[in-house]
Formats: C-alpha cells, sequence, structure tokens
C-alpha cells in the first residue's frame, strides 16, 4: 500500500473517530491502526528519502549531466492535513501566549480530544509523564454543547413504553395504545479546578506548556465530571447514575449479586434491556480491581471463564465492552448493599457543557517561591436520560 492510500484510510478513520456512535472498543482499534499507518508511512517516507539521496548522489557521479527535475505529485490528503496541523499548532501558540501574558484562555471542549490527547502522548526530557489519572468514562457518554447559548437548564425527553394494540369488533372503539414519555431535568453547575506549577514550565515550548497546564487544571475538572457522571447526588451536583430518580431507572434495575463466578456476566446482560432484544452495545463500568476478580474466575481445567482483552482503560469480557473507572468503587472494597458495578448504554447519559472551559493564571500568590498557580472552570449539567437505561450491581452479604 502507498502512502496516498495510507494517508487516505487514516483521514477516513480520523472521521469515524469523531462521530458520537463511535465505540470506545472501535476507538482504540482505530487508535491502534492510525499509529501503525504513522509508522508505516514514516518508514516509507524515510525509505523515499534514502532512495532519493541515493540517486542524487548518483547523479552528482555521472559525467557531464544531471538527474532530471524531480516530478511533483500533488496530494490534496497531505495538504489538508498540513493545513489541519498548522492550524492546531497556531491554537496551541495563540493558548500558550495568552497564559503566559497572564490573559484568560479557552479550551473548546470539542477541540479538548484532538489537541490534548495527541500532545500528551509527547514524553519530555525534564518532566517525566505520569500514569493515566483521568479516565476516559466523559468521552463515552452523550455530549450537548450549550455553550453561547446562555441556557441555565437543558431538558431531555426519553420514551418510557410504547402500547400494544388490540383486536377490535366492528364499530367499536379503537384500543388504546398510547406511547409514555417523561425527560430528564439537567441544571448547570460551576467546576473548577486550582493547581501550581514549578516556574520551569514557563520556559517550555508553547505546544507541552499547554500540555501540562491542562493536565493540571482541564484533568482535574474532567476527573470530577467523571466522578458526578456516577455518583453525583443531584442537588447542586449533576444527576450521577447511581441516584438516578425512580422515574429513569426503575429500582427493579438495581440489581444484587454477592460473588463473581462464571455466572456473574450472563446474570447481567439477560436481564438487561427490554423484553425482545439481547442489548449489544451496553457496556460494563467497573474498577480495574473488580475486573481483576473477573480475571480469576476459573472454569474447566482451571483455564480462566472470562476472555478478557484489555486496551488500556477500555476493553471487552467475552466480547462485552467495559470501561474502567477509579470513581466506582472495587468488588473487595465495598460493603454489602453498595453498588461495585454499572452496565448499560453510555449514550444515555446526557453530559451537557453551557460553556467552554476557562484557564486564567497568577504569579502573584506565591511570587517569592516562583510559583505559578492556574485556575479553570466550566459549566456543566448531567443526568441518565435514557428510561431504564443503566442496570446498577451492588453487593450482597453472603449466605
Amino acid at each position: 500500500m502507498n502512502i496516498k492510500a495510507l494517508l487516505e484510510e487514516r483521514a477516513a478513520l480520523l472521521v469515524e473517530a469523531a462521530k458520537n456512535e463511535t465505540t470506545a472498543e472501535r476507538l482504540a482499534e482505530i487508535r491502534a491502526r492510525v499509529d501503525a499507518i504513522n509508522y508505516t508511512v514514516a518508514e516509507l517516507r524515510k525509505d523515499e528519502a534514502e532512495a532519493k539521496h541515493e540517486e542524487e548522489l548518483r547523479a552528482a557521479r555521472t559525467p557531464n549531466g544531471g538527474a532530471p527535475a524531480p516530478v511533483v505529485v500533488h496530494d490534496d490528503n497531505k495538504v489538508n492535513e498540513q493545513a489541519r496541523a498548522a492550524e492546531n499548532a497556531e491554537a496551541v501558540e495563540k493558548r500558550a501566549n495568552a497564559l503566559k501574558a497572564g490573559k484568560k484562555a479557552t479550551v473548546e471542549h470539542r477541540a479538548v480530544a484532538s489537541t490534548s490527547t495527541a500532545l500528551g502522548t509527547v514524553a519530555s526530557g525534564d518532566i517525566a509523564p505520569t500514569f493515566e489519572q483521568v479516565g476516559t468514562l466523559d468521552k463515552l457518554v452523550n455530549e450537548v454543547h450549550l455553550e453561547g447559548t446562555g441556557a441555565e437548564s437543558y431538558k431531555k425527553p426519553f420514551a418510557k413504553s410504547i402500547g400494544e394494540g388490540g383486536i377490535t369488533a366492528e364499530g367499536a372503539d379503537y384500543t388504546t395504545a398510547e406511547p409514555t414519555f417523561d425527560y430528564a431535568a439537567i441544571n448547570k453547575v460551576k467546576i473548577t479546578a486550582y493547581a501550581e506549577v514549578n516556574e520551569e514550565v514557563e520556559k517550555l515550548p508553547s505546544a507541552r506548556y499547554v500540555t501540562e497546564v491542562e493536565n493540571a487544571v482541564v484533568g482535574a475538572l474532567r476527573k470530577k465530571i467523571i466522578a458526578q457522571i456516577i455518583d453525583g447526588s443531584g442537588t447542586d451536583e449533576l444527576v450521577g447514575i447511581l441516584h438516578a430518580p425512580a422515574k429513569i431507572i426503575t429500582a427493579a434495575q438495581r440489581k444484587t449479586v454477592a460473588t463473581i463466578d462464571e455466572n456473574t456476566l450472563d446474570n447481567i446482560i439477560f436481564d438487561y434491556g427490554g423484553d425482545e432484544d439481547v442489548e449489544g452495545d451496553a457496556y460494563l463500568v467497573l474498577n480495574k480491581l473488580t475486573l481483576k476478580e473477573f480475571a480469576k474466575v476459573k472454569g474447566a481445567e482451571k483455564r480462566r471463564a472470562y476472555d478478557i482483552i484489555v486496551r488500556g482503560n477500555t476493553g471487552t469480557i467475552n466480547g462485552i465492552p467495559f470501561v474502567c473507572t477509579s470513581k466506582l468503587a472495587a468488588f473487595g472494597a465495598v460493603t454489602a448493599g453498595n453498588p461495585y458495578l454499572i452496565y448499560g448504554k453510555l449514550k444515555g447519559y446526557e453530559l451537557a457543557y453551557f460553556t467552554d472551559t476557562e484557564v486564567e493564571k497568577s504569579t502573584d500568590f506565591k511570587f517569592k517561591q516562583g510559583v505559578v498557580a492556574f485556575k479553570a472552570s466550566v459549566f456543566v449539567g448531567g443526568s441518565p436520560a435514557m428510561y431504564n437505561g443503566f442496570m446498577t450491581v451492588q453487593k450482597a452479604a453472603k449466605a
């Protein structure tokens, strides 16, 4: 496969990755494929450069002549990619310059994934990266962008049931079969974060500078949002899945499972959803240590009862996608009657951004120590917004 074809494939994959319906499992596959394409393209370009250099050397050794002028092939994909890279670099440079000058910088949420994620993988000689501490759950739910609308709240309607027709005698009234609907109320909540960094960060190149600042404060905001998606009380907070009102998640969807054994996954999957379908696009949400409990279950001949594939904090258990989060208590640590696992359609959770994230810098507070302070804020709201879209699994005391 040539470079042009690889670039076309990569462009198509990036378009697919940007779609809301793309699952975490598919995103992981896309990232792996894009990484492979980047490596292959780099190697092919290296080979081309070496071949060109060798050709130039041969031409230099040719008496009374030279190699013909190279043919330049126009590649629209390459031009578009370079334009996007230049635009991205310009945005990063502007944000870095604004922060360094002590001005307020705005981070657009729809650009966070493409900017921060890519830059966050860059290694630095003087700042060693740490283990991932944020997670990706907030990127898997359904995002609604209300920035600039001035809205204070938001309502998401959802269907609860569909009626059933009946056999009707000639001239009799039609059978009543009305569907029922309700809505999830989503109110605006302010989330803030404050962080201090050493002044040496100011000397970093713009891309690294912006990455370190966003890791410090924007990452802190996202950690709180993820915690709220799981456990928000709904009172001056987001409505978490664990505290959804009964009109959205009924008591029947609060399942009790005392132990994790070879039947646990089947019991969860087949008890979830409507009467007609076994849902195929639902996720398990669990702590990494709960995932370990699944891995410890042995079947016949002491083989693992569950086929677990891990891709960072996502993966599959027997083909069922999962996402790990430390914001949900691990099975081994949770007490009886408390939840340790969630199963459901993550797009059934509505996360509304009422504003972009604003980041500000100050050098005044700890000027003598050479410490730079950053603060960030964002207005968000959230709630489960699909009728019985989530099942929570709680631990019961052993008999």
